[in-house]
């Protein structure tokens, strides 16, 4: 990065390249040096790996036939897991350009000019708002229980599109703050071997860019965080509004064990909340001014770049985390998680939020062909006598009158004669009593 460095400010100043003084180091440039070699060769690469680790597991896991289709969550958490994986590989070509390991071509000069970094920002924009709809969606469930149209799976593809288009349109300008400069012909052949002809500077920023950069890290950064602040404390508050309510409501016999079952619940769910929004704020906060600030000037500024080296591991510690924060609090997924890195199969279906355990058919049945069977079961059971079949016949012609009548009032007849009966767990599927719904 040094000799990039120098060739820049040459550029910059329009002066003469002086190649003999080019390849000597200053004492603050090996101590900028060694702050990146520390920073993105020893400790990032742990991080990313830890990342890209998770975030595989997360897309394994929440694929899976039990999980697939049985909360809008955890759609959420599935593409929130693919954004972080293509933000954690996208990171990589960015800390090889950091540590000045880089392809000497025109076209690698043109990706770290205009792709690299506006691509990688841009897939970090998108996770921090798919993590602001997944808290959105959280929102919706406790405290608008009855919207079921903002929690459909239609409606979360479609925030997940705009997260991309959006971003990806802000960050689009990023593209131009970098210039490719071809220096070959001023190259001597003896420097050829140390010396890249094709280097990547900062482009003379217009005014509004400042402004342009200010507003951008608003709505991708900042916004995020008080939104996902403002949606975790209206959770937790509308929580202790329905805790309340239930308790009014229970026995005084119950309310003791409720009152310390829902005090470890309330804990639990504030502890969780408040560790998303301090990790949101820590992690994500200080890459805004980093990112308004960061430029070649400031490359052999040792404390800049100490800042902008702790700045950028939260970054990539924040996405690393995301599985591990979002998904392994939660036992189901925990355990569907331990039967696939163990190569389990799964015998006996975990309880999913969302999914009932058994199929809906081996807990429901028709009252109406049930009641034909038990009918039939009795006319066996006392010989097949005339006068029960014509009861029988007479219950039902009487039923379906009944039904018709219905229908001329606008009421389905099926709502009245095909009510469902509920098989409680611990009885058997031929069982003659149940639960009326």
């Amino acid at each position: 990065m040094a000799v990039s460095h120098h060739l820049c400010q040459f550029l910059r100043k329009n002066e003469t390249i002086d190649f003999s003084t080019l390849l000597s180091h200053s004492p603050r440039e090996e101590a900028t040096s060694n702050i990146n070699k520390i920073t993105y060769a020893y400790i990032a690469p742990f991080i990313i790996i830890f990342g890209i680790v998770g975030d595989v597991l997360t897309v394994v896991t929440l694929t899976h036939p039990l999980l697939r289709k049985s909360s809008i969550i955890y759609t959420y958490l599935t593409l929130l897991a693919m954004t972080d994986l293509l933000t954690q590989f996208s990171v990589i070509p960015m800390i090889m350009w950091l540590l000045d390991i880089r392809a000497c071509s025109k076209t690698s000069a043109f990706f770290y000019a205009h792709i690299g970094f506006p691509l990688a920002n841009a897939l970090m924009g998108s996770s921090v708002w798919i993590v602001v709809f997944l808290t959105l969606s959280q929102y919706m469930a406790v405290c608008k229980p009855f919207a079921y149209g903002l929690r459909s799976r239609k409606i979360c593809y479609v925030l997940f599109a705009l997260a991309y288009m959006f971003n990806f349109c802000i960050y689009a300008p990023w593209a131009v703050k970098k210039n490719v400069h071809d220096i070959s012909d001023l190259v001597p052949e003896s420097f050829l071997v140390s010396v890249c002809p094709y280097v990547v500077c900062d482009a003379k920023r217009p005014d509004w860019f400042v402004i342009y950069e200010t507003a951008r890290e608003l709505i991708s950064r900042i916004f995020p965080f008080f939104l996902v602040a403002f949606l975790n404390v209206k959770i937790l508050i509308t929580y202790r509004n329905t805790k309340r309510d239930r308790m009014e409501r229970l026995a005084n016999s119950q309310k003791k064990f409720m009152f310390e079952k829902s005090e470890k619940e309330e804990k639990r769910l504030f502890i969780l909340l408040f560790a998303i929004v301090i990790v949101f704020f820590v992690c994500t906060i200080p890459a805004a001014p980093l990112t308004i600030l960061v430029a070649d000037t400031k490359n052999n500024n040792v404390g800049f770049q100490i800042f902008r080296a702790v700045v950028n591991l939260l970054e990539f510690t924040k996405f690393a985390m995301n599985f591990y924060f979002y998904c392994l609090i939660n036992p189901d997924i925990r355990s569907i998680c331990a039967h696939v890195i163990t190569c389990k199969k799964i015998t006996k279906p975990a309880r999913v939020k969302g999914q009932p355990t058994t199929p809906l058919s081996m807990y429901t049945r028709s009252t109406k062909n049930s009641t034909i069977r038990d009918a039939h079961k009795n006319g066996e059971k006392r010989g097949g006598s005339d006068s029960d079949s014509k009861k029988f016949e007479d219950s039902r012609n009487s039923s379906l009158k009944s039904g018709k009548d219905s229908v001329r009032r606008g009421v389905p007849a099926d709502t009245l004669i095909e009510k469902l009966t509920v098989i409680k767990e611990n009885e058997s599927v031929t069982s003659e009593t149940g639960d009326h719904v």
